[in-house]
């Protein structure tokens, strides 16, 4: 039996509807589609926390960066954190090592029987030749009386002026020692700051990679494409 003559030509319509009005193709390009529309998005968030891991690389640098599977970068900061600590300890202790032996030096040749706690004292052996040119400078200067080295035990008095240069250079070279400490410090907090920066920065470009869809149509309309965009 024959179908109606009315339902073959539906049957007809629809068919040619679905397969000749436009030419389909699938297009699977390397670069982003701006005008994209955005169906998976496959990026490091899905897999790692960027928030944890740039909080571990502030307390520890490298400890994000190996959070997220980069060991290399993960080496490098924590070896140049390691590096600068050590820096740091070492230059210190070099600096307080040199300044006790400048006191040392000055209780022997400036005749000190006993210091007073602060830096103070140690500044002013440096600056006068004895004690008492130190209380007549304050005299003069009618500063606080409090200033003034009344205890003998305090007093000092250098034998002559290379002594005083000398320990003063012995001051200098301590000074010196905890300034690079100081430096040391910063290149730790300086390297924290890069470390997150730069996961801040991975997770920027993570962000725009993924797969997506779009459509493009031929200028004279004779057809048109899905495009299939994927960064990897």
């Amino acid at each position: 039996m024959k179908p109606p003559r009315g339902i073959a030509y539906c049957a007809v319509v629809i068919i040619a509807a679905i397969y000749f009005p436009l030419a389909a193709q699938v297009v699977v390009e390397d670069e982003i589609v701006t005008t994209e529309l955005t169906l998976l998005d496959i990026n490091v968030e899905s897999a790692y926390n960027m928030t944890l891991a740039m909080g571990l690389s502030l307390a520890v640098p490298g400890m994000g960066h190996y959070y997220i599977d980069k060991p290399i970068s993960a080496f490098t900061y924590l070896s140049i954190d390691v590096a600068s600590l050590f820096g740091a300890i070492v230059f210190y202790s070099l600096g307080n090592q040199r300044e006790n032996e400048a006191r040392s030096y000055a209780s022997l040749f400036a005749n000190i029987e006993s210091a007073p706690s602060g830096e103070a004292f140690w500044r002013h052996v440096g600056q006068f030749m004895d004690a008492a040119s130190y209380n007549e400078a304050i005299e003069l200067s009618r500063g606080d009386v409090s200033e003034l080295y009344t205890d003998p035990a305090n007093w000092w008095r250098w034998g002559d002026e290379s002594q005083q240069e000398e320990y003063n250079d012995m001051r200098q070279r301590a000074r010196t020692m905890r300034v690079a400490s100081s430096f040391f410090i910063g290149a730790m907090v300086a390297n924290r700051i890069v470390s997150t920066v730069d996961l801040r920065v991975f997770r920027k470009k993570s962000m725009t990679r993924g797969v997506s869809v779009g459509s493009a149509i031929a200028p004279d309309l004779s057809g048109a494409a899905i495009v299939l965009t994927a960064e990897f």
